[in-house]
């Protein structure tokens, strides 16, 4: 099993050590904060520390105690207004109270999400069922127009009388018969005039 000196202090978990030396940081840089303060900036630097219990490890608690310490020896205050270190378990407890109200919050947030993001679906659906429903109304227009078209081109093909690519040839045979006829009666009265003028 690894082992972890952070500050002083030997951590057997990894992630453990890890708090630890952030907690090292953050009391380095609170310590470069206040080593100019008063110790009424000194007292309010703790009270705040203590407040968000931002310490939960060996480190950060032996800092804050020892921060406490040295307010009492300043005797500028008494110990009953600088408030007790709380303890690490407390520290525990409450970084899990945390965790689980910051857990509800997420999940809370994420439905809220989901369920925006199905209101935004359900417009887009909607916005899209009304434009299919308009080109469905527009291509039956056409297809109408088109439909009577057809109808009309064969109403007029039936009724006129010119010849037409599906009845020429009827058409011709008909029209040369019958001048075949009219040539053959002409011939015949021609005839019958020549016959009678002799």
């Amino acid at each position: 099993m690894a082992r972890y000196n952070i500050g002083g202090y030997i951590f057997d978990d990894e992630n453990k050590a890890k708090k630890a030396a952030k907690e090292l940081k953050a009391v380095e840089y609170i310590l470069g904060q206040i080593k100019d303060a008063d110790e009424k900036g000194v007292l309010t630097v703790y009270k705040k520390l203590i407040k968000q219990r931002l310490f939960s490890t060996e480190i950060g608690m032996s800092f804050l105690s020892q921060l406490r310490q040295n307010l009492i020896d300043s005797n500028v205050f008494s110990e009953d207004e600088i408030p007790a270190v709380y303890s690490l378990e407390e520290s525990i407890e409450k970084k899990q109270s945390e965790e689980i109200t910051n857990a509800k919050e997420k999940s809370k947030s994420t439905k809220e999400k989901a369920d925006k993001f199905v209101g935004t679906a359900d417009s887009d659906a909607f916005a899209q069922i009304k434009k299919l429903k308009r080109i469905n109304s527009i291509l039956l227009i056409l297809c109408i127009t088109l439909l009577l078209s057809v109808i009309g081109m064969f109403y007029v093909n039936s009724t006129i009388n010119s010849p037409t690519i599906l009845n020429y040839e009827e058409k011709l045979i008909d029209k040369y018969s019958s001048w075949e006829q009219d040539l053959t009666e002409r011939e015949n009265a021609l005839k019958e005039k020549e016959l009678s003028q002799q």
